[in-house]
């Protein structure tokens, strides 16, 4: 398998990046925010990087099978992604003509039970939006934590007393957050939250409190 591809980004057209590597042009099917992102960022022509997910599409009792790539210029967003399409019929390519807004958005909709915003996304009715929301809430919490800006942050640091409290900073720096937000972050919610003893579920606290500031 795949899991990361890096190239000059020749192009983008409708759903496709075209990535050349060593004289190769690669199609990767990528999301609409992805593509304006790209545009906007003014990427073309310049070198990039892909983290990949690869999959064959067809059917085999036809003969007729077609390995497809699907990426996202950061791990964060194909892991969003990965988890999206768990949810019952929702497949690539569904998910990826879904995701039309940034990953942050998306997310933040399923944990504070936006219906009404998740129902505005492309083949999402109400039933389908509901059952994102039963499925993947409480799960997409450390994902509405993104900043606008996304990257991959190196290795976890120290200073906390418990595993599951140096798992939460290091989710918190693959979101972008600095060593020492992160850890200001999880030090203050495991002070008024004693009783939590997940990173899962101290994520979702910390969103809580971030949206509880900005309302």
């Amino acid at each position: 398998m795949i899991v990361m591809m890096r190239g000059i980004l020749s192009g983008v057209e409708k759903d496709l990046a075209l990535l050349e590597i060593q004289g190769i042009t690669y199609g990767i099917y990528i999301t609409q925010a992805v593509a304006d992102r790209l545009i906007a960022s003014g990427k073309v022509g310049q070198e990039v990087v892909f983290h990949t997910f690869s999959y064959v599409e067809g059917n085999p009792g036809l003969g007729n099978l077609f390995p497809r790539i699907v990426g996202f210029p950061n791990k964060t967003d194909l892991d969003f992604f990965l988890m999206l399409t768990t949810v019952q019929g929702l497949g690539v390519k569904r998910a990826l003509r879904t995701l039309t807004i940034p990953v942050k958005d998306m997310a933040r909709a399923i944990e504070l039970d936006d219906v009404a915003a998740l129902k505005k996304l492309p083949e999402i009715g109400g039933k389908t939006a509901q059952k994102i929301i039963v499925e993947l809430k409480g799960k997409a919490a450390r994902f509405a934590l993104l900043r606008e800006e996304e990257v991959l942050a190196a290795a976890v640091t120290g200073g906390m007393e418990e595993e599951f409290q140096r798992d939460a900073v290091d989710i918190l720096m693959q979101l972008q957050y600095n060593q020492q937000e992160a850890e200001q972050l999880v030090i203050q919610t495991v002070k008024t939250h004693p009783d939590i003893t997940a990173a899962e579920e101290l994520i979702q606290e910390i969103f809580k409190r971030q949206v509880g500031t900005q309302n």
